[in-house]
C-alpha cells in the first residue's frame, strides 16, 4: 500500500480517487472520517494535524508510476477557458467546463429535437 495523496479535503481526495478508478488503478482513502464529525449540525474538525488528513492509498504498489503521472496530469492541467453555454434542450445556463448539462445531461453539441 502506497500513499499518493493527502489534503485536509475529502473533496478533494475523493475526486483524485474517482479519476484514477476510472484509469482502472485501485485505491482507497485512508483517514476518511478522522477529520471531522458532525455537531449540532455544523462540520467540527477533531485532527487538523496532516497525519490525520484524508489519504489517497494505492492498492497495488506497481500502479504507483501510472497514479503519479494521472495525478500530476491533472495538477498540471490549465484551467478551462471555455465560456459557459446554454443546453440546447432544456435552456439551462451550464459552465464551460462542463461537457454536458448539469440537469438533462445532454451533451454541449447535441442538437435539440
Amino acid at each position: 500500500m502506497k500513499e499518493v495523496f493527502r489534503a485536509s479535503s475529502l473533496a478533494q481526495v475523493s475526486l483524485y480517487q474517482t479519476l484514477l478508478e476510472n484509469a482502472g488503478v485501485r485505491c482507497f482513502v485512508r483517514n476518511e472520517t478522522t477529520q471531522q464529525s458532525i455537531v449540532g449540525g455544523l462540520a467540527v474538525a477533531f485532527f487538523p494535524l496532516p497525519d490525520f488528513w484524508p489519504t489517497l492509498c494505492l492498492l497495488d504498489d506497481g500502479d504507483y508510476p501510472q497514479a503519479m503521472e494521472l495525478l500530476r496530469e491533472i495538477k498540471d492541467a490549465a484551467p478551462s477557458t471555455e465560456s459557459d453555454w446554454t443546453c440546447a434542450a432544456c435552456e439551462e445556463k451550464v459552465p464551460g467546463n462542463f461537457t454536458a448539462c448539469w440537469k438533462c445531461q445532454t451533451e454541449r453539441h447535441a442538437k435539440s429535437l
